[in-house]
């Protein structure tokens, strides 16, 4: 572990520098074994190696920890839950995209129906001018003998 030097700068509060020289970060802890603990790390340098690490505080001893450590295990099942849930719509998005697919079938299809209804129509429609036209030509011949 490199080793620390503290430094003040702005009143009390100090500065941790490692042995690569660069100022170390504060960070909190949320992991279920030391819940909210704020600890220094150098980690910012990717061409060095830096494994440098200090906790800044002590451990939170009891309604504290307790709190934390409650807060914590509900950000964790949160978390998982919402994970589910963006699972779940992804998977309704996915039924939604299928019934909208279905849908523009259906209506394309309906729409081919019609058009053939309608040129059956038509069609019957044209046979019974015509129909009805040799039945008017077929009387005029009975008039005219």
């Amino acid at each position: 572990m490199a080793s620390r030097s503290a430094t003040s700068s702005r009143g009390s509060s100090a500065r941790y520098v490692c042995d690569c020289g660069l100022r170390a970060k504060m960070y909190t802890s949320w992991s279920l074994k030391n819940p909210g603990r704020r600890f220094y790390t150098c980690n910012q340098n990717s061409d060095i190696q830096c494994d440098y690490f200090e906790w800044y505080d002590g451990g939170f001893d009891g309604r504290h920890g307790e709190v934390i450590t409650h807060l914590n295990s509900r950000r964790v099942y949160l978390e998982a839950k919402i994970e589910l849930l963006e699972e779940k719509i992804v998977q309704l998005e996915a039924e939604l995209a299928t019934k909208k697919e279905k849908k523009v079938a259906r209506k394309k299809q309906l729409q081919k129906l019609m058009k053939f209804g309608f040129f059956a129509i038509v069609l019957l429609m044209a046979v019974m001018v015509i129909k009805m036209q040799r039945t008017v030509n077929v009387n005029e011949w009975k008039y005219i003998m």
